[in-house]
């Protein structure tokens, strides 16, 4: 049995507790939130304890994992405290949001021999493995990635100091799936345009549309696409044009294949959410990570380049990683 406690009961959170309550061997600790009642009424539900200051919680409670699912701007000692107690940690993205806290906690889980994972959920799709599997031993030539959508209504989305902006707090996930696919980063450059959401929502000061261009250690140049201020339906994703074939990729949603006489497209055959969590969970009970698709160490080189694109947006100039 592997007890699991969470920091955080907010949406990410209840999406994990779904999953969760179809693995086996699983059962719940304790339950933390500052929002008492989303406290109260997750751990009435799941029969345990709750609290609202996760020290009090790590110190009294005992157990075998812990999901930290809480915004950007709220990580403090969660997953170093953990780290000390001997408890496996699961980060919801972003995990920081700077480099200098992303390391104290990869120290503290190498010095504590933890397993971590992040959820970068979509590196579990079966189309991914597919989408690798199409592209070994092909030349790839150009790459266009997208998080193009609407504007989510939390109130510490819209500033930057809270969220890291829409680069770092939700394209993540494709400049994630970039670096997945295609390698290491070497050097980032990114633009980006303001005003339009900043004269409809109060303090929001993140960019409303940016284009990040990407120089992968591997010679290859990705452009990735990000824009919250759409009304109408948008696209999420990559494009790749690679010799001989045309892949479209939609996040957790499909992948089309054109080329060499097919116009092939599959759906998502898989629930990546589970995979993600069953994986983690899987992986506190045998003691073996090798599974585990993005530990928090892979994680950050993601977020560090997302960080990146923020430094270049602020500079106006491309940004070595």
């Amino acid at each position: 049995m592997v007890r699991v406690g969470f920091i955080g009961t907010g949406g990410i959170a209840q999406f994990h507790l779904s999953k969760l309550a179809n693995i086996k061997d699983v059962e719940y600790a304790a339950v933390c939130d500052l929002d008492q009642e989303k406290a109260r009424n997750t751990a009435e539900k799941l029969g345990c304890p709750w609290y609202k200051d996760y020290r009090e919680m790590l110190k009294k409670e005992k157990m075998d994992a812990c999901y930290i699912c809480i915004p950007p701007f709220a990580h403090e000692d969660q997953e170093i405290m953990a780290c000390n107690k001997g408890i496996h940690i699961f980060v919801e993205k972003p995990t920081a949001l700077s480099m200098e806290k992303a390391k104290r906690v990869i120290a503290a889980i190498k010095k504590n021999r933890i397993i971590s994972a992040v959820g970068h959920q979509d590196r579990y799709e079966d189309n991914v493995d597919r989408l690798k599997e199409l592209l070994k031993g092909r030349k790839v030539g150009m790459v266009i990635g997208y998080w193009m959508g609407g504007f989510p209504m939390v109130y510490w989305w819209r500033e930057k100091k809270l969220s890291g902006g829409q680069i770092v707090e939700q394209t993540i996930h494709v400049f994630d799936m970039a670096r997945y696919i295609f390698g290491e980063v070497e050097e980032v450059y990114a633009a980006g345009t303001k005003g339009i959401m900043s004269a409809k929502v109060e303090r929001c000061d993140i960019e409303d549309a940016s284009a990040v261009t990407l120089k992968m250690k591997s010679g290859l140049v990705i452009t990735i696409f990000s824009a919250n201020f759409l009304e109408y339906p948008g696209r999420v994703g990559l494009d790749i044009f690679a010799e001989g074939l045309y892949i479209e990729y939609k996040e957790r949603n499909s992948l089309r294949v054109v080329g060499q006489g097919q116009d092939q497209t599959f759906p998502l055959g898989n629930d990546t959410g589970l995979v993600c969590d069953q994986t983690f969970i899987e992986a506190v009970k045998t003691g073996d990570a090798s599974r585990i698709r993005s530990t928090y160490e892979d994680a950050a080189k993601s977020l560090a380049v997302t960080l990146a694109a923020n430094r270049s947006l602020a500079m106006g100039k491309p940004v070595r990683l």
